[in-house]
This record gives structure tokens, sequence and C-alpha cells, in this order.
């Protein structure tokens, strides 16, 4: 598979882990549009929200889980969360992740 989450998940592509667990990575965004931007990224690989069957609801719940809990740990009172959707909705990696944006 082609895809650059997939191979920074994998470590074919070195990278820097905020967080790792079983089921989710968090790096920092390289382009980063807010002092704190944090992707929080499931292992798993799904293309694009519109290709989520009913059985992938607990990724994504878990990434809004994931978020919360980076908020609590860095002391982060108000952020944005954002899924960008195909490429005319600005989704650039065809990997779904959900944007952390804090100031």
């Amino acid at each position: 598979m082609d895809c650059l989450f997939c191979k920074i998940i994998n470590w074919e592509i070195p990278s820097t882990f905020l967080y790792e667990d079983e089921n989710y990575i968090v790096i920092n965004d390289l382009y980063p549009k807010a002092k704190t931007h944090m992707l929080i990224i499931p292992k798993r690989h799904i293309s694009t929200i519109t290709d989520m069957k009913d059985s992938d609801r607990d990724v994504v719940g878990g990434m809004f889980l994931m978020a919360r809990n980076l908020a609590k740990e860095r002391n982060i009172e108000w952020y944005q969360l954002t899924f960008n959707v195909w490429k005319g909705g600005w989704q650039e990696i065809m990997h779904i992740h959900l944007h952390f944006l804090a100031n």
C-alpha cells in the first residue's frame, strides 16, 4: 500500500510519535495551522470518512476520546477538531485522520 500514514505507522518512514497505542498514533502536523496542530491517526487504514463501514464507528469514537485525553494532559481548554473529506474537502492524505488545533 502506498499510504504515507501507513508507512509512518509501520516505521518505514521515520517520525516522532507524540503518542502511540495498539490502535492510534499522534504526530505533529508538518505544516501547522495553529500553535498546537496534532494529527490523530488510526492504525487501521480507512481511506476517507465516506469509505467507513458501520463497524468502524469505534475507530472514530476512539479518535474523539483521544482528542479529549490529549487536551486534558496538555491543559488545553479550547480546541478545534477537523476531518477533511476527499480532495475537494482538503484531504491530502487518503487515510482518515483527525486534526487537533489549539492556540
